[in-house]
């Protein structure tokens, strides 16, 4: 296609209405390049033996690594190519009576082929709402129909952070659906931090680990998927499929093989980098603790004092990650696309039982250098069981470092210093503060709210209404606020830690279960575990528009935990 001129992007930008704030914020911008191609559609292939339908970017789980630069404009084209498989029940597998028709409540899962798209973490235009930037309270989410396409523009801030971001669907009722199917990607946005001679020459390797959520085809044996019958949920106590009744106030039990879940699944997969690491299968016995097993998995070889950085995305539906590498003290250098302004290193892990040298919580990012040891061997890089949620967590292999004997040793340097991140530099003083709010994230079962679901996923007793923003979810452009974040015990709804992540601008992390964060811990995305609270300030940078903040436990977020906020 013919390039785009800098009057055509403004244009274009104004008929989106979007608003683009104070020249400052985004400097003497370049235009923009043409649109970069994402096709969602659906593929076959195969996951440790099994035959299995995905969903997918342009054929590929995870989807395409996307790049860019600070002062451009990423544009997208999405097309979406998600016509619904054959997958209709058998006959006889719903009773005489059951309704599987959407009843239009909006955290009722439902229109799984109806998709769009998030770059999450990046400071740009609130883009979940029609149009682009739009401040209509009333607006409606970009709903792309199948065989349709929309144009996304994405403009980058001259002093927006480099760092490691991602994309996926975020059309509420299918976001979860189509997330654990494999619509996924890495986006790397390269900037003065990739200039620092040490870590200019270090090998940049990207880990996208994600989760593949099956059911077995209706009525094809051997062929795994998950496109759910309409109102039909997976029991994990049963291990059965039931559709509610609003006629008796009933789950009634089908033959189903496949449901929405919020819990686990008959079979899962964890993928680093598109290829199975590990596997799931529903535990009858124990439904809360699946069976997992162990796969083959990736080899990493590092030369001793070789030093190589590492982009590891939690690109999973729910699943929390501790993380230890065995044998290397770990040198942070970023979390969620915003570098520290110097190494946070945490020392290699020792004793029996070894706690983790970071965590990540799902849609987190973590960017480390490890400098390899001068002891040849195989060092593990590990996800750490944890019990932090409503389904237990094995310890996994991840992928392994390869240490080999008669290597020359390559004795690389570690930077002494890193570029500071402008944008969130100086750091919100408290007496910046203009507002303090509280949010509390609960879930209520059995659910009366949502008993379609069965349950009632919601922050500060309220389930998410697309079409309004509560009027004391409105900020102000510019200014700075404090929110502690909390989830409370077990017998208040507290019953799992929730990822707090919300659209357009970072936050610091300034504590965490009253323990102070180091300064300059900054994300776009926090773990809150149950029984805990969590203090964050942000400040409100450059757009205005409206958008969201949500539970990034994407079964939580489809059925009501998540909330419209205004910047104004």
């Amino acid at each position: 296609m013919s390039s785009i001129t800098r009057r055509d992007w403004l244009q274009m930008m104004a008929a989106s209405g979007v608003t683009l704030v104070a020249g400052e914020a985004f400097g003497q911008r370049q235009p923009p390049a043409p649109f970069r191609q994402l096709e969602a559609k659906w593929i076959t292939t195969t996951l440790n033996g099994r035959r299995v339908m995905l969903r997918s970017y342009n054929g590929q789980v995870p989807g395409p690594l996307l790049t860019a630069r600070p002062g451009e404009t990423l544009n997208i084209r999405l097309k979406n190519s998600l016509f619904a498989p054959r997958n209709a029940p058998a006959r006889g597998a719903i009773p005489p009576g059951v309704s599987t028709k959407w009843n239009g409540d909006h955290n009722v899962p439902h229109h799984f082929e109806v998709t769009n798209l998030h770059t999450h973490g990046f400071d740009t235009i609130p883009h979940l709402f029609a149009p682009l930037g739009t401040s209509d309270p009333a607006s409606s989410m970009i709903a792309i129909m199948p065989g349709e396409s929309f144009d996304y523009a994405f403009p980058l801030p001259e002093d927006h952070p480099p760092g490691f971001y991602w994309y996926h669907p975020h059309h509420h009722g299918s976001t979860a659906v189509q997330a654990v199917t494999g619509m996924a990607g890495g986006i790397i946005i390269y900037g003065d931090i990739d200039e620092v001679p040490e870590i200019k020459a270090a090998r940049d390797i990207p880990l996208v680990v994600n989760d593949i959520g099956l059911f077995p085809h209706e009525t094809t044996p051997g062929l795994w998927l998950y496109n759910p019958t309409q109102n039909a949920i997976w029991q994990t106590f049963g291990g059965n499929v039931t559709i509610y009744d609003p006629a008796t106030k009933k789950n009634v039990a089908t033959r189903l093989k496949g449901g929405f879940t919020t819990g686990d699944y008959p079979l899962r997969y964890y993928l680093l980098n598109g290829q199975p690491f590990y596997e799931e299968t529903h535990n009858a016995n124990i439904p809360t603790e699946p069976l997992g097993a162990q796969l083959p998995y990736q080899k990493f070889t590092v030369a001793p004092g070789e030093v190589v950085r590492f982009r590891m995305l939690n690109a999973c539906s729910d699943n929390f990650m501790p993380i230890m590498i065995e044998g290397h003290d770990v040198h942070l250098l970023a979390f969620d696309g915003v570098n520290f302004p110097a190494l946070r290193t945490v020392p290699a892990p020792s004793g029996d039982c070894p706690a983790p040298q970071f965590s990540l919580a799902p849609s987190n990012r973590a960017e480390f250098l490890i400098k390899g040891s001068s002891t040849p061997g195989t060092y593990r890089i590990m996800e750490l069981a944890q019990t932090e949620q409503f389904l237990a967590s094995d310890a996994k292999v991840i992928a392994v470092i390869e240490i080999p004997r008669n290597t020359p040793s390559k004795n690389m340097n570690l930077p002494a210093t890193l570029p500071t991140p402008g944008r969130y530099y100086p750091l919100i003083k408290p007496d910046e503060i203009k507002r303090k709010r509280t949010l509390v994230f609960n879930a209520n079962f059995p659910g009366q709210k949502n008993p379609y679901v069965g349950l009632d996923f919601q922050i500060n007793d309220r389930l998410y209404d697309e079409h309004v923003v509560p009027a004391d979810d409105r900020v102000k452009l510019d200014t700075a606020e404090e929110w502690t974040l909390q989830v409370p015990d077990h017998d208040h709804g507290g019953t799992e830690g929730h990822p707090f992540h919300i659209h357009v601008d970072h936050f610091e992390v300034i504590s965490v279960g009253g323990t102070q964060m180091p300064p300059g811990t900054i994300h776009d995305t926090i773990w809150v575990p149950k029984n805990t609270s969590v203090v964050i300030r942000m400040r409100f940078i450059g757009f205005k528009g409206k958008s969201v903040y949500h539970c990034h436990i994407l079964p939580h977020e489809d059925t009501g935990m998540m909330q419209n906020f205004l910047i104004e």
